[in-house]
């Protein structure tokens, strides 16, 4: 993990690449922008000479005096007005055209980063250094004034300010060359203090990233409805609030030191503001007193003052692409970066998985305490079988390992004998239908929960794959395995209701058990060779875990099962049982067998039976 890490700070993106590579998306994705940007340009670019020479116009028909003055200036208005109206007019159209095809592109990447982020392997997942790492790069695709969205907004006006600029430039020729030098020398220097500001900024990204990753757990906490029972019950919300307030705080501190430099840094630019400007006046206010007309005096101040607005656009532009390429090139890293494992192999198993730990060490990325230490164990194909043990054993951690969402520090695990290493992990994801203990309702339809995917239809029917051919009577018997059905059939859209209240207002919601059984079926759905169920019933009373688990046994019939749980109403009808304590393996063997032994299974067991009664007989 750290070698891939140090791999991703070493890749840069300098500014010229990433624009290229925006320009050359875009001709691919939209090619008419490319025409819109260069109608843009000649619009834009003449619109400021209107205000230019208007002083001019109107100051030299007055200067010029004669009878038919009022007609001359009042023809003089009405053919600027009309040429600002049009120019206006046209110029504001192309602009939103222009900004609404590049949300249009941002939303392009966005799916292309959202797509990065649920293919990438897991172990990133669970790696928050990962995440403050790319926060910013994530957000290059998240908002419209910055980022991606923003460089492209920059970089049509570009254009049409270097058009500015060349024809003002060229009228200023008569002008001092000490105003052109000041007005450089002005935007030079505002183009540093930006550059600067952004090199401190950026230097400090991580550490604001987990500044505001922080607050957003309590933001979303405070704003979760599921957190609202335990708060008010426990009193959780002045210390929710105190450390609210204490992220906040620090979060402010480091504001307020980017706040500072780039303060101290501006003060150049004051500056040399005041040198320009008054060099300009001064120098223009000389030529005026040795005879150059008030009305080119006018011109002048105003060719200046639209010059210098245009220069500064300029290098405020330029500077911002300099300043968003760093993030979006950081993007297209992130993009480009290889976050799954490469070289595995197309593998089809035949059968019923067999799974080998050999001589498996573990431990997670970052961490220096071990899960496991050598483990030896095996899984044999269509054996049930139950692992049992304490909070903390690393039950779950072997799912992780077995599934390949983390990878052994050392050792290997084999399926039916071949390294699990050697795997896509797409195949090895399609030989389990594993149910978690975090239980994740997503809000689709009923269907879709159990699916993973949508109704095969008439806007669907290019979909490939089980999901788009969704088989109703095969979710209605998943759902009635776990006593769902009955449920779902009582409502008026059957498995057409939505979950959750989210995109859906008439959306349902289940309870913590529901929830949980909602998970099963869709498990038990995906009907995957493997069936492993990480304490899939812990919301249920121990007679109903028990009764789910009776019919376990005949679903999965001819499967490889794994049941885990610091319960033990699923080991009786199991196979194998393997106990498990933060040592590692301790005990194996039968029900029977590890009740003869009188070891610590028998003990939880004992003192556990109790609650598995069910008519004087123990489940």
């Amino acid at each position: 993990m750290e070698e891939t890490k140090q791999k991703r700070g070493q890749a840069t993106y300098r500014t010229l690449p990433v624009i290229l590579r925006l320009m050359k998306n875009m001709k691919r994705e939209d090619p008419a922008q490319i025409v819109r940007i260069v109608c843009y340009t000649v619009v834009a670019g003449l619109y400021p000479f209107l205000a230019v020479f208007l002083p001019k116009l109107a100051i030299g028909i007055l200067e010029a005096g004669g009878a038919d003055v009022e007609r001359r200036l009042i023809a003089a208005m009405a053919v600027y007005f009309a040429a600002a109206a049009v120019l206006g007019y046209a110029g504001k159209r192309l602009m939103y055209i222009l900004e609404a095809r590049n949300m249009r592109m941002r939303l392009f990447y966005l799916g292309q980063m959202g797509k990065k982020l649920m293919q990438m392997d897991y172990r990133y997942v669970e790696d928050a250094s990962f995440w403050e790492e790319n926060d910013r790069a994530m957000n290059a695709c998240n908002n419209n004034a910055f980022g991606m969205e923003g460089m492209y907004n920059r970089l049509y006006r570009i254009p049409a300010n270097l058009v500015t600029i060349c024809g003002m430039l060229m009228l200023a020729g008569g002008l001092s060359p000490w105003i052109l030098l000041a007005l450089i020398a002005h935007v030079l220097v505002m183009m540093w203090a930006s550059r600067q500001n952004h090199k401190y900024r950026y230097e400090r990204k991580e550490q604001q990233a987990k500044a505001e990753r922080r607050i957003r757990y309590y933001y979303d906490t405070t704003h979760d409805f599921t957190f609202g029972k335990d708060i008010r019950i426990y009193n959780f919300r002045d210390r929710i609030l105190l450390n609210y307030e204490r992220e906040i705080k620090s979060l402010n501190a480091l504001i307020k030191k980017l706040a500072k430099h780039e303060y101290l840094i501006g003060l150049a630019g004051i500056g040399t503001l005041l040198v320009t400007t008054s060099l300009m006046y001064g120098i223009l206010i000389m030529q005026t007193l040795s005879g150059m007309p008030v009305s080119s005096f006018a011109m002048y101040v105003s060719l200046i003052s639209s010059l210098m607005a245009a220069m500064l656009t300029l290098g405020d532009d330029i500077t911002f692409l300099q300043n968003e390429g760093q993030y979006v090139g950081d993007a297209f890293r992130l993009m480009d970066e290889s976050l799954q494992e490469e070289g595995k192999e197309e593998i089809t198993l035949d059968g019923t998985p067999e799974i080998v730990f050999e001589h498996v060490d573990f431990r997670y990325p970052g961490s220096d305490t071990y899960i496991y230490k050598d483990l030896n164990f095996t899984i044999r194909k269509g054996e049930r079988l139950a692992i049992v043990g304490v909070n903390g054993a690393g039950k779950s951690t072997l799912v992780k390992l077995m599934t390949g969402l983390f990878e052994p520090t050392a050792g290997n695990i084999y399926i039916n004998g071949i390294d699990i290493d050697r795997f896509r992990k797409q195949d090895l994801y399609r030989l389990y239908s594993a149910v978690f203990q975090d239980v994740n309702v997503l809000a689709f339809s009923i269907r879709e929960n159990v699916t993973g995917g949508v109704r095969a239809d008439a806007d669907t029917a290019d979909m490939a794959g089980s999901a788009a051919d969704a088989d109703d009577t095969r979710v209605m018997e998943v759902l009635d395995s776990v006593g769902l059905g009955e449920k779902v059939r009582g409502f008026e859209k059957g498995l057409d209701q939505m979950m959750l209240k989210i995109i859906d207002e008439n959306g349902t919601d289940f309870s913590g058990g529901e929830r949980q059984k909602l998970s099963i079926a869709r498990g038990l759905y995906k009907d995957a060779p493997m069936v492993i169920m990480d304490e899939p019933t812990a919301a249920l009373d121990a007679l109903a875990e028990a009764e789910i688990y009776e019919n376990f046994s005949d679903i999965v019939r001819g499967k490889t099962a794994v049941y885990i749980s610091h319960r033990l109403a699923s080991t009786k009808f199991c196979d194998k049982i393997a106990l498990f304590d933060r040592d590692g393996l301790r005990e194996y063997g039968s029900h029977e067998e590890l009740m003869e032994k009188k070891g610590e299974y028998y003990h939880m067991f004992t003192v556990q039976g109790k609650y598995y009664q069910k008519e004087g007989e123990a489940v």
